[in-house]
Parts: structure tokens; C-alpha cells; sequence
């Protein structure tokens, strides 16, 4: 029997970031517990509509919707929480909640610094790869984020949107493997965007995920 643990949640969001983030999840859990075992979670899906309008920024209208999101998971016995979107974390780190978040920030800057991992290109959205948001965060702790060409930046941000409504040919993420290949020859690739982490190269120290970190944090 296992021992009596806080309760955990994943923050239903996007179809395709939340269906991703469950489907790792279960995979790793049952590979660890073998048989037909799947982990034990409460997933609170709300309609992404409601605050996808307003994101990355405008923390006025999310803030208060957000705060009711967690106030209801709070209410269901959840501790501790997973949210599949790491645009949305900037929001977060503006509220006070009585939940423990795995944050990708801090589980990133912890990755890196055992890895001594100084510099490292960002792929994310537009808005990620040219905000202070995540470079500030990481200039504190001395790690120098990069960002890629202006061309491959917009295409990046062209192949996340294709990710999202389901159009991406086999072709569209061979090249992305090449642009992560191109940058990783030189630093590590920090993948920073949920529908990047779909088609990032995996089991790779030169390609960082994200996501990645927060599974396995959820999964400890």
C-alpha cells in the first residue's frame, strides 16, 4: 500500500499541452510501477478560452481568474500542482496561493546548475525568446539565456502555432530538429514552449526541456 502523500493536480489548459503533459506522466509512471499501474492525479480542466485571449501579459484580467481557478483546486484537497504552460508561470508569480507549484523556472535554474550549464539558446515563443520574464530570472542566478536569428526565431514561432492546431508535416519537424541541432553544436537548447516540448529531441543533455522537468519533479 502506498504511504498517504499530498494530493496532486495538473491545471487542465490547451488540449494539446495538457493532453501531452497527462500522457508523459502516465507512460513514465507505469514504466517505474510496471503492470497497468497509472498515476493518481485530480485534473482540474477549465476552458482555455477564458485566459488563452490574454496571454503572455496582461496580468490584469488573469490575475483574478487564475486566483478563482486555484481557489476551487484548493478546495478540492489538491497541495500540490502542475500547470502545463510556462508562459502562465509569470502570472503565478504575482499571486499568493497555499499550493506548491512545480515551477519550470526554478527547476531549470536547479538542472543547469548541476549541470554547470553557464549559456544556453532559448526556444520558445515569440514573446518567451524576447522577454525579460525568464532572462531576468536567469541572469540572477548567472545563467545567460541566448536567443536565435530573427529568421529562425520567427520560424520557430511559426512552427509552435502549427503544433497547436495539428498541422505539422514530417518534414516541418525534421527542420526543427536541425535548427536545435545547429544551436546545441554550440550550448544547450532550452526548449521553453509546451508544443516544442511535442517535437524536442529527447534524451538529449544538448536539448533541455522544460516540461521535461516538471514531469519528473511531479512524478518524485
Amino acid at each position: 500500500m502506498r504511504s498517504k502523500a499530498p494530493i496532486k493536480g495538473v491545471l487542465g489548459l490547451g488540449a494539446v499541452s495538457t493532453q501531452y503533459y497527462l500522457q508523459q506522466i502516465h507512460e513514465k509512471f507505469q514504466h517505474e510501477n510496471k503492470e497497468y499501474s497509472t498515476c493518481p492525479l485530480i485534473l482540474y480542466q477549465i476552458d482555455f478560452q477564458e485566459i488563452n485571449p490574454f496571454l503572455p501579459n496582461k496580468f490584469s484580467d488573469l490575475i483574478p481568474q487564475v486566483k478563482d481557478y486555484l481557489e476551487k483546486i484548493f478546495a478540492l484537497g489538491i497541495k500540490k500542482l502542475l500547470v502545463p504552460n510556462i508562459t502562465l508561470h509569470e502570472t503565478l508569480d504575482q499571486m499568493d496561493f497555499p499550493l506548491e507549484v512545480y515551477h519550470p523556472v526554478s527547476l531549470t535554474l536547479n538542472y543547469l546548475q548541476e549541470k554547470n550549464v553557464s549559456k544556453a539558446f532559448l526556444f520558445g515563443t515569440s514573446y518567451t525568446m524576447n522577454s525579460d520574464y525568464l532572462r531576468r530570472n536567469f541572469d540572477d542566478k548567472d545563467v545567460t539565456l541566448l536567443k536565435p536569428s530573427n529568421e529562425d526565431q520567427e520560424w520557430i514561432d511559426h512552427f509552435r502555432t502549427m503544433v497547436y492546431e495539428g498541422n505539422v508535416a514530417t518534414s516541418d519537424s525534421e527542420r526543427f530538429h536541425e535548427t536545435i541541432k545547429k544551436y546545441a553544436a554550440s550550448n544547450p537548447v532550452l526548449i521553453a514552449c509546451t508544443e516544442l516540448s511535442l517535437h524536442a529531441r529527447k534524451n538529449d543533455d544538448s536539448c533541455i526541456d522544460m516540461a521535461e522537468l516538471q514531469i519528473e519533479a511531479f512524478l518524485k
